[in-house]
């Protein structure tokens, strides 16, 4: 199943396409294959006019019908979207879903700030690995909310939703940059020490100062009212949190896995505050896009941290779309999906768009049902695993694409990253090692053991070994009986008996380097099953 996921947030909006399916033991598992964001601004001027933008909903319906055309290009079977914080808060944000829906045929869900936040610590509590010691929070900054969990191990002890996000707080109380009121600077310009009056009539006028205690009033209440503990440890996710994790770090690679202290956050604070637009783009790691509202998004995580009393601050690429996935996978129907939903047909369209050579691959695949049907006795091998077969007589030269040289090598990473529709990640596995190795006629000995992609565990053998060498077996016959490429010979008759394999052809052109090339390739084929195998016409 392919599965489209759409967060429609107040800033930006993310989207997701994974392939999800079963394993040959029947667990679930997913491969993201498509990740997008667009910052459309969606929550411009709300927080003033109450209703959106006509320019932020043009924006928005462009990305989302650009969203569209991805997933008919990769064949999505189910989309999820919601709409969080701005289309809470605006007047008219069913109005403008309902056009969405008329526009594109994609029906978003509006969730409420207690559902944001508990998919918010799912994602990041699914993903995230080892937990911190001790009680840490998860906190998350959007444009238009921001949602707390306390937690403890894997377990959240409280979450809640707050109606505090980086548009909001920069509309309502940082308009101007730097936010500074002009009686504040011309105070802050004396040079004489200012007095105790003169600090209070600052703090007064200091929008930062009046925004700190907003977020205390809106925060604190809950937090007492519930007992909130204390936490060591911030994990923040959303773009604001890694946006400004990068300017700590100096836009350094990999910040989401490097705590930074709490004070270095407020030395930044305190840097930004005062600057002009131009300025803070002269911070190293400082995104342009986030210029107006990087100094909101540091205070609030800057006044979250002290009121709870955190001593580091990490960010995390896991968030609202993840937790959505988690609950997408828990859904997922195994038995439903479990069965080959791949197309041999769809194969053969996307090879013939790359311009494989089509003589050759059909050949190839004559011989290998030939070859499947007529030797069942001696391969044992269920009808289930022909389509395994069949598919590698198509894909086996596919690299050729990219290089003669080392072919097989090329087709196996082609197979394995081409997203083929309905073949889940074994398959493609299991197809990508039989182009790989279908030239690999010693593959059984001692010295290529370790080129085995199915090993011996332990004392338990990989019942796939098995599998793969026999389907590797027949098909390294198959592409030697068309190693001319012109499809002279035809097989016509397969018998089998006392351990012998006799395979006859007919042919109305000489097939000498078909006949030489098979005595080289049937070598595994007769290795592996302990039979002769001739070839006549």
């Amino acid at each position: 199943m392919r599965l489209a996921i759409i967060d429609l947030g107040t800033n930006s909006i993310r989207f997701d396409i994974h392939e999800v399916s079963a394993t040959r033991k029947g667990a679930v598992q997913h491969r993201r294959l498509y990740r997008e964001k667009a910052m459309v601004r969606l929550g411009q001027d709300l927080f003033l006019q109450g209703k959106l933008s006509e320019e932020s909903k043009r924006r928005t319906l462009e990305a989302i019908q650009s969203f569209r055309e991805t997933m008919e290009a990769l064949r999505v079977d189910k989309i999820v979207a919601f709409g969080t914080a701005a289309m809470r808060d605006a007047s008219d944000g069913e109005a403008f879903l309902e056009e969405i829906k008329n526009e594109t045929e994609i029906d978003f869900k509006i969730i409420s700030g207690a559902e944001e936040a508990t998919l918010i610590a799912k994602g990041i509590l699914n993903n995230e690995g080892v937990a911190p010691k001790g009680t840490y929070a998860l906190i998350d900054i959007g444009g238009g909310s921001t949602e707390v969990c306390i937690c403890k191990g894997k377990k959240v002890l409280h979450a809640c939703s707050f109606n505090l996000g980086v548009a909001k707080l920069q509309q309502v109380f940082l308009r101007n940059q730097p936010p500074l009121l002009p009686l504040v600077a011309q105070l802050s310009s004396k040079k004489k020490r200012a007095s105790r009056k003169n600090r209070q009539l600052k703090k007064l006028n200091d929008p930062v100062f009046e925004l700190r205690n907003f977020i205390k009033s809106v925060v604190l209440p809950k937090m007492l009212i519930d007992r909130w503990p204390k936490v060591n440890q911030i994990i923040g996710s959303s773009g604001s949190v890694i946006a400004l994790s990068k300017l700590v770090h100096k836009d350094k690679d990999d910040v989401s896995k490097k705590p930074f202290p709490r004070k270095e956050l407020t030395k930044l604070v305190q840097t930004m505050k005062v600057k002009t637009p131009g300025e803070l783009l002269s911070i190293k790691g400082m995104e342009p896009k986030r210029v107006d509202l990087i100094l909101a998004g540091g205070v609030l995580l800057d006044e979250l941290a002290q009121i709870l009393s955190a001593k580091d601050i990490r960010a995390t690429e896991f968030a609202l779309r993840d937790g959505i996935l988690v609950d997408e996978l828990l859904r997922f129907n195994v038995k439903k999906n479990k069965a080959t939903l791949f197309a041999l047909d769809e194969i053969k369209k996307r090879i013939h768009h790359w311009g494989i050579d089509e003589q050759h691959y059909k050949a190839v695949l004559g011989h290998a049902e030939f070859l499947f049907d007529h030797l069942k006795s001696v391969h044992k091998l269920k009808q289930e695993w022909r389509p395994y077969l069949c598919a590698a007589a198509i894909l086996h030269d596919v690299g050729e694409i990219i290089s003669h040289a080392h072919h097989a090598e090329h087709s196996e990473y082609m197979v394995k990253n081409a997203n083929f529709v309905g073949m889940h990640v074994w398959e493609a596995a299991l197809i990508a090692h039989l182009c790989r190795f279908h030239k690999e006629e010693k593959i059984l000995e001692k010295k290529n053991e370790k080129k085995m992609p199915y090993e011996k565990k332990g004392s338990k053998k990989d019942d796939m070994r098995d599998i793969f060498l026999k389907l590797l077996s027949l098909l390294q016959m198959a592409d030697s009986l068309d190693r001319t490429h012109k499809g002279f010979l035809k097989l016509k008759r397969a018998t089998n008996s006392h351990g012998k394999v006799h395979l006859r052809f007919t042919s109305k052109h000489p097939c000498d380097l078909e006949m030489l090339r098979f005595e080289q390739k049937k070598m595994l084929f007769e290795q592996f099953f302990g039979v002769e195998v001739t070839l006549s016409k």
